[in-house]
This record gives structure tokens, C-alpha cells and sequence, in this order.
């Protein structure tokens, strides 16, 4: 997952789908652990990804979808 934050199944951008019903499924209840975690990530994400490359949309890609 890091320092690309990709999916090592599928190789897209984690969390991908398959993470986001994965995620889903293991928070189901308790939505606002799920959103706590999901921005820890996002915070952690944001630091490594702005070193590698200007990312956009990390905030939809880690919380909207929630």
C-alpha cells in the first residue's frame, strides 16, 4: 500500500473497491471509526504522497465515499 497508497490486489488506488466494501463490511457498525481511520490515512497519505508527486482528490478517494 504505501508509499503509493495502491492496492497490491489490484492495483489501483487504495482504498480500492474491494477495500471499500472490505472496510465497510469490518465498521459496520461503527461508521465513525471507519471515518476516523480513513482520515488518519488520509493525513498520512497526503504527507507521502506530496513527496513523491502533487496528489489531488484525497479527500474523495479516503472519506466522501463513506
Amino acid at each position: 500500500m504505501r508509499p503509493l497508497w495502491g492496492c497490491e490486489t489490484c492495483r489501483t488506488e487504495w482504498p480500492c473497491p474491494s477495500a471499500r466494501v472490505a472496510l465497510l463490511t469490518e465498521y459496520r457498525d461503527n461508521r465513525v471509526a471507519l471515518r476516523l481511520y480513513l482520515a488518519a490515512l488520509l493525513a498520512e497519505a497526503d504527507i507521502q504522497l506530496t513527496q513523491v508527486h502533487k496528489e489531488s482528490g484525497l479527500y474523495h478517494r479516503f472519506l466522501s465515499w463513506t
